[in-house]
């Protein structure tokens, strides 16, 4: 029996394909994930499929075939056939390119071959259960646990819930399974365990597609789910995560990966801003490194201000510096493109391939930095809480990623306008970020003693523009005021004080939300 939830018009999820050079393991444990094994998702089940064979499992999947590649930018199948002047042929071929790599069709055959394997060739007791929405919702997370009911998984809370759910596919399959599996079996613990990583009760495995699946099934925190009422993406927060403190942490969870059945987004795509009744193309890889550095300069600025610096251990800093270092690669990486593309000149895939290995990393590190800071910090860093609360009323064309991204520049120029907030003597966060960013593109001037974020704003501004990330104005549908933006993150801000209740520490807290104000007010302003 199969539960197909339909799409949701406009509401776009960040998935873009990509493809590895190793097949990745991730394993969630108590403290945060970690790479155990490299192997893919049937050779996974293969070795245990002792223990898998005899209960039931929940199989969420994506179910939409991408569409097929329309040849329209050019009005024929040879785009050089239209155009005689040598610039304008390079773009339209440039865009045929960029529409074949986001509808790549192996991370659709990808979900059909390990279905096939699950129910046919291990012969395991499934029951499907689709979605081709772009988030799920607590209406679908209801009727995928209720399925699962049905299907025989048993529910209970830490360690008392019995069965199986496998996400495959997008980022929408994985969240849905995370929030089911947090329903179901309510596996979640608090940081301030023993370290033991035994697992008991039911079990989560999780194989992303794309890009967007990988992000969320590394992400150790709250699925995110679209309310439909209320036009706001809310997180999923079962009972165990508002209990547990300290930092929460999601126990019995294997996420998988296949290199053959991945694909890679581009790593530079033009700035086209679609017609009115169209949807911003996929974020490229450049969006997902500026999504990723909004995201850990955030973290790095609660860290500074939460006043815990003696506190953080020296591998959480290094992965700050790590991700950073990644990201910053890759934005210059998709700028050297740019101009190559500009100019006509043919590099091949070598600037493509070699900021893949960057990206993975950063995606993989910033999971780790973020679960780690939250025994700091909970809650979501500012640039989520802008889009959570404003992306589907007011950006409902854009992709999450591209408004995560759009959202750096402006950030930076609120946290150049801040007062410092650590004395000489303690270690900056956001400077020895800072310092990362410009030692890996070889800005020496700026790599020797302390570095001014306003150095980090300046670049910032710059490689957005070089890059071809959208401004948030140019994504906006229609002209929203605003006072009326800024009442929809009241109407946010109150929903997750109903949601958390005595939990506050997930809400923002006042100066947190002055911060978030200005950045909006900086970003649509730019």
């Amino acid at each position: 029996m199969a539960v197909s939830y339909e799409k949701s018009p406009q509401y776009y999820r960040a998935s873009a394909h990509y493809s590895l050079s190793l097949f990745i393991v991730v394993v969630v444990l108590l403290t945060m994930a970690s790479v155990t094994a490299l192997q893919p998702l049937r050779n996974y089940i293969r070795q245990n499929i002792g223990n898998l064979r005899s209960t039931p499992c929940l199989l969420i999947s994506s179910s939409s075939p991408p569409p097929s590649v329309s040849t329209s930018v050019a009005g024929t199948k040879n785009p050089s056939s239209l155009a005689t002047d040598e610039k304008q042929q390079k773009q339209l071929k440039q865009q045929l390119k960029v529409q074949q790599q986001q509808h790549d069709p192996k991370t659709y055959a990808f979900v059909q071959k390990n279905i096939q394997s699950i129910q046919l060739e291990f012969n395991m007791r499934t029951v499907p259960c689709t979605i081709s929405s772009a988030f799920p919702t607590t209406e679908s997370v209801n009727e995928a646990v209720s399925l699962a009911k049905r299907a025989g998984l048993k529910e209970g809370q830490f360690g008392s819930g019995d069965g199986l759910i496998i996400g495959i596919g997008s980022g929408a399959a994985i969240d849905l399974a995370k929030a089911t599996a947090d329903s179901l079996f309510g596996n979640i613990s608090s940081y301030q365990g023993d370290g033991n990583d035994q697992h008991e009760g039911g079990s989560l495995v999780l194989a992303p597609s794309t890009l967007g699946g990988f992000m969320a099934a590394c992400s150790n925190t709250p699925s995110q789910l679209l309310d439909t009422k209320e036009e706001m993406i809310l997180p999923h927060l079962p009972s165990p995560w508002l209990t547990a403190s300290g930092g929460c942490c999601r126990q019995g969870t294997v996420v998988t990966m296949e290199q053959n059945f991945m694909s890679l987004p581009p790593l530079y795509s033009p700035l086209q801003p679609p017609k009115r009744s169209e949807s911003f193309p996929a974020p490229s890889m450049a969006h997902y490194a500026a999504a990723s550095l909004s995201i850990l300069l955030d973290t790095a600025r609660v860290l500074d201000e939460s006043n815990t610096q003696q506190a953080i251990g020296p591998t959480l800093l290094e992965d700050i510096k790590a991700v950073a270092s990644s990201c910053a690669a890759v934005l210059q990486l998709a700028a050297e493109e740019a101009n190559e593309i500009n100019n006509n000149v043919e590099t091949g895939d070598v600037h493509a391939i070699a900021a893949q290995e960057h990206l993975l990393n950063a995606i993989y590190r910033l999971s780790a930095v973020v679960d780690q800071s939250s025994q700091f910090a909970q809650g979501p860093t500012i640039p989520q809480r802008l889009a959570n609360a404003l992306l589907p009323a007011y950006f409902p064309s854009c992709h999450l990623v591209t408004y995560l991204a759009c959202i750096l520049p402006a950030l930076c120029e609120a946290l150049a306008a801040q007062p410092a907030s650590t004395s000489e003597d303690r270690v900056s966060v956001v400077e020895e970020l800072t310092k990362s960013i410009f030692s890996c593109i070889s800005d020496g001037e700026k790599t020797g003693g302390r570095v001014q974020i306003a150095s980090l704003l300046s670049w910032a501004s710059q490689i957005t523009i070089e890059t071809a990330i959208p401004t948030m104005a140019s994504l906006a549908y229609g002209t929203p005021d605003t006072k009326t933006l800024t009442g929809s993150l009241d109407s946010y801000d109150a929903l997750m004080a109903n949601m958390t209740g005595t939990n506050a520490a997930i809400r923002a807290s006042a100066d947190d939300f002055a911060i978030m104000e200005d950045v909006l007010h900086r970003s649509l302003n730019r």
